[in-house]
């Protein structure tokens, strides 16, 4: 047998690579998707904590793709997606924090300053209280 002819009877199988870039940049979109469908569809006003989060592991899949196969695009699409992915935190963490919980009302302290809306539409403040009326507070806290 000749050792220069290439035996092709039993090729080696190419070792399959998962998506890794795909699947960062879907999961990039399914943060903003998700809380668009609470918004829009589920009427749920939540702090979407899940949008950087997602869009978090989304940047680090898109890493470990360049890592393994890095190219032009790949590293333009890193550097786009980590930039997003860093500006969502700081509008979750700096632009957008949620209130200081200042703790519950206490039994004869005045009530903490706060502005809402009548059914009706007509504006109600902790102003309306001081002049004795009596006024019924209901907490609704959705549906869940």
């Amino acid at each position: 047998m000749d050792p220069s002819v290439a035996i092709k009877d039993n090729p080696v199988p190419a070792r399959s690579r998962l998506p890794l870039f795909l699947l960062g940049v879907l999961l990039f979109i399914a943060g903003p998707a998700i809380y668009a469908t609470q918004m829009l569809a589920l009427h749920q006003f939540k702090t979407p904590w899940h949008v950087p989060l997602l869009a978090t592991v989304g940047a680090i899949l898109m890493l470990l793709s360049v890592v393994q196969r890095p190219g032009i695009v790949r590293i333009i699409g890193l550097v786009l997606f980590t930039a997003i992915c860093g500006f969502e935190w700081f509008a979750m963490l700096v632009v957008f924090p949620t209130p200081p919980y200042t703790g519950p009302v206490a039994v004869g302290q005045p009530m903490p300053a706060f502005a809402t809306t009548y059914a009706d539409g007509a504006s109600f403040s902790d102003k309306d209280l001081a002049n004795g009326k009596t006024h019924l507070l209901v907490f609704y806290r959705g549906h869940w």
